[in-house]
């Protein structure tokens, strides 16, 4: 399964060149056990770099399963409800309160954050584990430094649309109330129909 990212920089803010960004896609969802892992893979142009702190979101990555997020060396991974400060979505992209964000934080020395633009080159893969085996439209979004010109050191950000994990759609409690009233009043009608009619081999009878 292959998803091609579709409008891949949704935003782009300090960065001096309209073209830096960090672009990623699912390459698979692949059954592991009774879950799914998600593999995405992901490249840098050759104008941006990683300072300690940079941040890749992965937002509503519904399902997840602890521990099992895996990315490159310096990186640390959290859940959050709420996109990071600081980190924006572009264009009509959302991010779900309801819904873990999956967040990969760079902790190590500065990578290419000076001396650009370098080759082309820098890729990276990304994986982690679900319990949903089925995906939707969703969203990334990331945080970077820009490493050449003037513009050296100045923040990055970029997010664009990504394939994430389908969340179920779970009632609120008040719908379920509304769900549980209902039944209980069709079924309190049917039991009092039954008592009013009975029928016999004889006939109808109240």
């Amino acid at each position: 399964m292959k998803s091609l990212i579709l409008g891949a920089v949704a935003a782009l803010a300090m960065t001096g060149s309209a073209q830096a960004a960090v672009l990623l896609n699912l390459d698979s969802v692949t059954p592991v056990g009774s879950n799914f892992q998600y593999s995405y893979s992901g490249s840098v142009t050759p104008e941006l770099g990683f300072a300690s702190g940079n941040q890749l979101v992965i937002v509503d990555f519904a399902g997840y399963i602890a521990g099992s997020a895996s990315a490159f060396p310096d990186v640390t991974t959290t859940l959050s409800n709420t996109l990071p400060s600081g980190l924006i979505l572009g264009g009509s992209l959302t991010d779900n309160a309801s819904i873990p964000d999956l967040v990969f934080t760079y902790t190590g020395p500065g990578f290419q954050t000076s001396g650009g633009p370098f080759p082309p080159g820098f890729d990276f893969t990304l994986t982690a584990l679900s319990s949903i085996g089925t995906t939707a439209d969703g969203a990334f979004a990331t945080s970077a430094v820009v490493n050449n010109d003037g513009n050296t050191g100045a923040a990055s950000f970029s997010s664009g649309r990504l394939d994430v994990p389908l969340a179920s759609a779970v009632p609120e409690p008040a719908t379920w109330a509304m769900l549980m009233t209902g039944f209980l009043g069709l079924g309190l009608m049917l039991r009092r129909r039954n008592r009013i009619f009975d029928v016999t081999p004889s006939g109808l009878r109240t």
